[in-house]
């Protein structure tokens, strides 16, 4: 068969049921349009996870506190507690080691927050001035406590963005 032929053969059947011929175009193109789509979605997580993990850097070990034993899978252990949390002394111990340059102990909780009369639920992080450059983040306005303000009992506080406003 022809080129030519294969022209007027496909030419015909498209005239001769246009609306069966539009609906197939039409289909095929939700079609195509759907996998460019999640294709693109697809990337940019890929693109999100990667940017994530590579912003905790290549040089960054976080510890977390954990059993002194382990006995395979037990869903009980994802609600139960840890016999032992970490304290300030542990992260002092690591700046011990001669390998480990900072340490950045963090608690974590939620409380209230009340200001002119507006009352909010926040996450409340508690750190000290090496946080910001071992997650390497800026403060956009004001400053961290440095190390001889912290332990002095005073109130103050680094808000994010949202809660300042």
């Amino acid at each position: 068969m022809k080129i030519t032929d294969t022209f007027r053969f496909a030419t015909n059947a498209a005239t001769a049921a246009p609306l069966r011929a539009g609906l197939l175009v039409l289909a095929m193109s939700i079609g195509v349009a759907a996998v460019v789509m999640l294709t693109a979605l697809g990337d940019g997580a890929r693109r999100y996870v990667v940017e994530q993990f590579s912003a905790i850097g290549t040089n960054l070990v976080i510890v977390l506190p954990g059993r002194s034993e382990t006995r395979g899978f037990n869903p009980a252990n994802l609600v139960t507690s840890t016999p032992r949390d970490l304290t300030i002394e542990d992260a002092n111990a690591l700046l011990r080691l001669p390998e480990v340059k900072r340490v950045a102990p963090i608690l974590v909780a939620t409380t209230e927050i009340n200001a002119a009369g507006k009352l909010r639920e926040a996450m409340l992080l508690g750190t000290n001035d090496d946080y910001i450059n071992v997650r390497q983040m800026k403060v956009g306005l004001g400053r961290f406590l440095s190390k001889d303000e912290v332990g002095h009992g005073s109130a103050e506080v680094v808000l994010g963005a949202v809660i300042r406003r």
